[in-house]
């Protein structure tokens, strides 16, 4: 899951599979306890993936928010067979957009990500 040479290992916990809908996952390791749900919905011939990282506190909101859309680009690129998209497009870019978000609501408690799967 990360996109560094010799990036640190996680645990993973299944908390709930539900398919083809919903995993709701929890990892811990070094860069902390997270708990993670994919939601996949289909309409009129599209899938959409919905990633919910739910949050106990926004502080690194700025630094997660665009790590999500790197993945989830490159997970579209995979599928296409297209090249890699770089982290460097997405952060620092990407943080500004992010920090605002904790900044409109106060207590940000998910913010969610999709992309649509064809």
């Amino acid at each position: 899951m990360a996109y560094e040479d010799q990036a640190p290992w996680f645990d993973v916990r299944i908390d709930a599979c539900d398919p083809p809908r919903r995993l709701a996952l929890s990892t811990t390791g070094e860069s902390g306890n997270w708990r993670i749900e994919l939601l996949l919905s289909h309409t009129d011939g599209q899938t959409e993936l919905r990633l919910v990282h739910h949050l106990d506190t926004t502080d690194e909101i700025g630094e997660m928010g665009p790590g999500w859309e790197y993945y989830l680009d490159m997970l579209v690129a995979a599928r296409d067979g297209l090249p890699t998209p770089s982290f460097d497009d997405y952060y620092p870019a990407m943080k500004p957009y992010y920090d605002s978000l904790r900044a409109i609501s106060g207590t940000l408690a998910n913010v969610p990500t999709r992309r649509s799967l064809r």
